[in-house]
């Protein structure tokens, strides 16, 4: 179900309704219910994977809280991890994996012509995945102890505001909040409905009216001009961000009129200062989830250049499989990681700074602005269609400027897309210095109402003329 769709309109405030109205087991049942019609709206059997996982992290979690000896615990570790990454691995890479197969073997003058399986990749299955994998590794380290509530884990599972898409959530932050039902004030419930406008604002005027010119130009990579292109991978650059973190204040939002707190997902990443900056600002949750569990346990950047450019890499090579079963989102994420390795090396070699403020002298304003281009030109590797597509990109980029920038069909969108760059880096830059914090503070209903009406009105008439999926739905 999509937070922008009359479906959701009709099925919040019966949610919400039963919110308001239950206590104790019975509330948590109720949104565990709720949440399962959230997500198995649009494939009823969607819910069947779900409640898979749930299961076997649920039980591997009490296994490892009964367990006497460290061989079993470390066994119900394994077999949660291996049960997740196995659904992982089959309804997400098994077609990868068979086409990278016959594509070697291909190469090497044979010809396997194994059948490629044609699988419905369940949507949200690498969120929800990484979040019970935490809780089990978790409770494994004896960071949290085992729940016996089924009903509260299977509510951890699958809360249906972040369920889809994030921000993935840890046991420690997420559990103790929903195994009771929190107290809730009117400052909460004005700031979560704000907040939940604000990210659909973001979301069907700004992100979808982007989409509409970035789909024109990469929908066809080989007739797209160079001007074009370069408009477009900053357009597609704000709308990843703005479609991304719409859903995410959706999903704070939504929270927060329960009386639950979500974890912020994003902090102005365009802002950033170098690329490690960057990933300290942007998909958050994902981003400590990897250094938590894997990039600390790996020894991070303490064992010296060639170790710590092994981890980095493997890193952000498992950062871009995570994102997609393809190689283009291998190359961005390896892409990615080069950089970050860069950066990692040459900072070494100048004094450390700790400073943690937004940028404000010239050098700062230097970094924000490679840090950018940087990432744009990963993203235009994210957005093409595949390698061969990026190729054509890149030798247009390079060769192509001897003829016509832009094309004339569709110039109208590209002044649309240009107009909303324009407003949505302002915001970007407005709201990451703080400048609008007085606004958001305020609580006064005539204020909020007037926010909230003129969010509707802006919906209304300056709304994209398709409605968009959720990027981030697809990983």
């Amino acid at each position: 179900m999509l937070f922008n769709s009359f479906e959701f309109l009709v099925f919040a405030p019966i949610a919400l309704l039963g919110h308001a109205l239950l206590r104790g087991a019975a509330l948590r049942w109720w949104l565990v219910a709720a949440s399962y019609v959230f997500y198995g709206w649009a494939n009823p059997w969607y819910c069947l994977l779900l409640l898979a996982s749930t299961v076997l992290d649920f039980g591997a979690g009490l296994g490892i809280g009964r367990a006497r000896s460290a061989l079993v615990r470390r066994a119900w570790l394994v077999a949660s991890l291996v049960g997740n990454l196995g659904l992982l691995a089959v309804f997400k890479y098994s077609g990868f994996f068979v086409r990278s197969i016959d594509e070697i073997a291909a190469a090497l003058g044979l010809e396997l012509g194994i059948p490629v399986p044609d699988i419905l990749l369940p949507i949200g299955i690498s969120f929800y995945t990484f979040q019970t994998m935490s809780y089990t590794i978790d409770v494994y380290r004896g960071a949290f102890a085992p729940t016996r509530r089924f009903s509260t884990f299977a509510l951890y599972v699958a809360f249906f505001p972040q369920l889809v898409a994030g921000p993935i959530e840890r046991a420690s932050h997420l559990m103790r909040q929903i195994d009771q039902k929190q107290p809730r004030t009117t400052d909460d419930v004005l700031a979560g409905v704000s907040r939940i406008f604000w990210g659909l604002l973001k979301k069907v005027v700004f992100a979808d009216g982007l989409a509409v010119y970035v789909n024109q130009v990469y929908g066809d990579p080989g007739t797209a001009l160079p001007g074009a292109i370069v408009l477009a991978t900053y357009a597609f650059a704000f709308q990843i961000y703005l479609d991304f973190s719409a859903y995410t204040d959706i999903a704070i939002g939504l929270a927060r009129v329960m009386g639950i707190d979500l974890r912020e997902n994003f902090r102005w990443p365009y802002l950033s200062r170098n690329i490690a900056e960057f990933w300290r600002r942007w998909h958050i949750s994902l981003s400590t989830w990897l250094r938590d569990y894997l990039f600390v346990s790996l020894g991070g950047l303490r064992h010296g250049p060639v170790r710590s450019f092994a981890n980095a890499m493997l890193l952000f090579f498992l950062v871009g499989l995570w994102h997609g079963a393809g190689a283009r989102f291998i190359a961005w994420g390896l892409w990615i990681g080069a950089c970050y390795v860069v950066f990692h090396l040459w900072s070494l070699r100048r004094p450390r700074d700790r400073r943690t403020d937004r940028p404000h002298r010239l050098g700062d304003w230097l970094g924000v602005a490679i840090t950018f281009h940087v990432m744009w030109l990963s993203w235009l590797l994210f957005r093409a269609p595949s390698l061969a597509g990026t190729a054509e990109l890149v030798h247009t980029l390079i060769h192509g400027w001897s003829g016509p920038w832009f094309a004339v069909v569709g110039i109208e969108d590209a002044w649309r897309a240009v107009a909303l760059l324009v407003i949505a880096a302002a915001a970007h830059a407005l709201r990451g210095f703080g400048w609008t914090a007085p606004l958001t503070r305020m609580r006064s209903p005539w204020v909020v109402g007037v926010f909230w009406g003129a969010c509707v009105v802006a919906m209304g008439v300056l709304h994209a003329p398709v409605r968009e999926r959720f990027i981030y739905f697809q990983f």
